[in-house]
């Protein structure tokens, strides 16, 4: 058997983070063709066996929150172009617009995320707006502070969410979205743990155990995710994945085996953050390499019934369980 249908046997992949879209956007490509100098697009999407990709629009931080707005407006934007112009790639708005764990019909299923709250502006109603346009996920902050809680960034300040921020997570559990807190400083984690009614997930986060960058997270974070329902994607970020030297896909197994251990084999998946990092882990230059990563931990003895919850069905669990019907 080869890698592609020893995968495929493993349902539908999931990728809960990557920047490609607002990557292709901004550089002025065509996200349905074969690219070059992006780590991902359609194609190779689906060459990989890529069922559901979160498409992540980042827009950096401004003091000015109408020009964050204006530029995720644009990603959206073009992201709704892409899907009138090619008939492989769909948007996820509701639970039933997602593919059963084992669908093959070679079309990919975008859930639109926004990272970071910056371009709400303070306003609820900006994002009931943003998901009438087809938005499901929200990363809270990036890692700068915004008017939900502090990022990473300020995690000195020992700030939590802000009562517009708790606003946020109501409406958002209320609309059906998917609450990511990848970015998110401790305090702020912590009060999402405490006013989140359901599972919410880190999109794109690796193990502080195993490499102390601050974007990482603690073992007890870890914990708190599982013990809620949500699942954490294990991103190929170079510095967050060792602090010594080039990463390669040996430190990505360490850390998704870190968290098989840590949080059960129902709390873990993919979240690459292709295009949103400046170097990729030896061995997954890009998406197309993604097959070789299941394969390797499927030499390592894991079992199917485990690389199956992995390469998409905990995510798929938690958005059918999030999005609206």
């Amino acid at each position: 058997m080869n890698q592609m249908s020893r995968l495929n046997s493993y349902g539908l992949m999931v990728d809960a983070h990557s920047d490609t879209i607002s990557r292709s956007r901004e550089l002025g490509l065509d996200f349905c063709l074969r690219q070059t100098s992006t780590h991902a697009d359609l194609p190779r999407l689906l060459e990989a066996g890529m069922g559901v990709q979160v498409l992540a629009l980042f827009a950096p931080p401004n003091m000015d929150k109408s020009v964050t707005l204006y530029k995720i407006l644009s990603y959206l934007e073009y992201t709704w172009q892409c899907v009138d112009r090619d008939q492989r790639l769909r948007i996820v708005k509701t639970r039933d617009d997602l593919p059963s764990h084992h669908t093959d019909d070679e079309k990919l299923r975008a859930v639109i995320a926004v990272e970071g709250g910056d371009c709400l502006g303070g306003e609820l109603w900006v994002l009931r707006l943003l998901f009438r346009l087809g938005v499901r996920l929200l990363t809270l902050t990036w890692s700068n502070r915004n008017q939900l809680a502090d990022g990473i960034w300020e995690k000195d300040s020992k700030g939590g969410l802000t009562r517009f921020g708790r606003e946020v997570i109501k409406e958002m559990e209320k609309l059906g979205m998917i609450i990511d807190v990848s970015h998110i400083a401790p305090a702020g984690f912590w009060d999402v743990a405490e006013v989140a009614v359901g599972p919410f997930i880190a999109s794109h986060s690796n193990a502080q155990a195993l490499c102390g960058h601050p974007r990482n997270l603690s073992d007890e974070q870890i914990r708190c995710i599982a013990d809620a329902g949500g699942v954490i994607g294990v991103n190929f970020c170079g510095p967050h994945l060792t602090s010594v030297g080039q990463s390669s896909m040996d430190d990505v197994i360490a850390h998704v085996e870190h968290f098989w251990k840590v949080a059960g084999d129902d709390h873990v998946g993919l979240g690459t953050d292709y295009d949103g990092i400046d170097g990729t882990p030896i061995g997954l230059e890009d998406v197309t390499r993604i097959p070789e990563l299941i394969g390797r931990l499927e030499l390592r003895g894991h079992s199917g019934q485990r690389l199956e919850k992995f390469v998409g069905g905990n995510f798929l669990r938690v958005f059918r369980d999030t999005l609206p019907s």
